[in-house]
């Protein structure tokens, strides 16, 4: 039943497809897209301008570095000068490790350190390839 319904809808299809007239695009078919696309594309083109030209950025930084200039000849660069007068910067820079000396770890802390740092030094190349197939 169903090859004989099959065969009557493939006839009913046929007969249909052969009435219908064949059509085909104009001539100028091409030549109107064309001019449809030119009219709607904008014929503006976007230019890059920054925020602050680089005549604004050139005189910002020799103003700034005028004002430096002035306030160290004004003040002084000297710990014993100026606003520095009472700031003791030589304890900034003492370094103290003396609680390195008592200091130990364990010896799963360094494997899970060192295993750590083998996971992301093997997971960056293979993030990079799998990037670089996705991107490309």
């Amino acid at each position: 039943m169903d090859e004989l319904e099959n065969k009557k809808l493939e006839a009913l299809v046929n007969k249909m497809m052969e009435d219908a007239p064949l059509e085909s695009p104009s001539v100028d078919f091409t030549q109107n897209v064309m001019r449809k696309i030119e009219v709607e594309a904008p014929n503006k083109v976007f230019q890059y301008k920054p925020i602050v030209s680089g005549k604004v950025l050139s005189f910002a930084f020799v103003a700034f570095t005028a004002l430096l200039i002035y306030i160290g000849s004004q003040v002084g660069l000297d710990s014993g000068q100026g606003w520095f007068k009472n700031l003791n910067m030589g304890v900034w820079f003492q370094s103290d490790w003396g609680w390195l000396k008592h200091y130990s770890s364990s010896k799963i802390m360094v494997y899970g350190f060192l295993f750590l740092g083998l996971m992301f030094f093997a997971q960056v190349p293979w993030l990079k390839k799998q990037l670089n197939k996705t991107a490309f």
